[in-house]
């Protein structure tokens, strides 16, 4: 190669480094960003920006806090950041103040990730209607909003039972025929305002109550033998239990797990 060409190549090399320097160095001065979660890390999982949340199996507690992680794309700080999130007025039923109220989102130091958290009231009136609050990540001083079909959640919450969409097609073999207190019972004793079936590995979510066949299995077995040693006085039920002894649905018909 001659050292006119070597020139030119070098040339070319100098320009490409200070190029990528530039593209980097504008990457990096700008404000990092923050997003909703995504449902798991496969290629398969996807958004999901509503969920329910019932009290029915919760008891007679006045407030529960839903928990909705975040992600941040950008750089670690070596300090606490606040993410701020917004109302969207237009998609809610339900009232700030009375119905819920937002908690504060923060991002701890050193970390990429934090939570959302959302404080539901059981309210009265829920035993009959659904109330729906629809809130969105806004930027601020600390972040702008990250992709924007994950920055908006929604929630509705009642406390009354709603059969899930997946019970008779994926759930039936684990926990059999429905019924409203079968429902109020799996819920109550497994400590979640809801469950889910994942279609795939990939979908699995147990923030958003979203779990997989193995998990659903283990449930299973798990209600089976807690409900046998219930209705047997094996186990004595604990104080805030809301149910009798041996169990029965809505209907008078025995309660029983496959």
């Amino acid at each position: 190669m001659s050292v006119k060409n070597l020139s030119w190549a070098a040339l070319g090399l100098v320009l490409s480094f200070t190029s990528c320097t530039k593209e980097e160095v504008k990457f990096y001065d700008g404000k990092d960003r923050i997003q909703f979660s995504r449902l798991g890390s496969g290629t398969a999982s996807g958004y999901l920006d509503s969920v329910d949340f019932s009290f029915a199996a919760k008891g007679a507690i006045l407030a529960d806090t839903m928990f909705f992680p975040v992600d941040v794309t950008g750089r670690a700080a070596s300090q606490d950041r606040e993410f701020k999130v917004e109302l969207v007025a237009n998609e809610s039923l339900a009232i700030p103040g009375q119905d819920f109220e937002f908690g504060k989102g923060v991002i701890k130091a050193g970390s990429f990730k934090g939570v959302f958290p959302l404080i539901l009231k059981n309210t009265k009136d829920l035993e009959t209607i659904r109330k729906t609050v629809t809130f969105k990540l806004v930027g601020n001083d600390a972040f702008e909003p990250g992709i924007g079909r994950q920055l908006k959640s929604k929630v509705a919450f009642f406390n009354f039972m709603v059969k899930p969409l997946d019970w008779d097609l994926r759930m039936t073999r684990f926990f059999g025929v429905y019924s409203k207190t079968k429902h109020r019972f799996i819920l109550y004793h497994l400590g979640y305002p809801e469950i889910n079936y994942a279609a795939t590995l990939a979908l699995e979510d147990p923030s958003r109550y979203i779990f997989g066949g193995t998990k659903f299995a283990y449930f299973q077995l798990k209600l089976r033998s807690l409900l046998d040693d219930l209705n047997s006085g094996t186990l004595k039920p604990a104080a805030d239990d809301p149910f009798t002894y041996p169990l029965k649905d809505e209907n008078g018909l025995n309660i029983i797990f496959p």
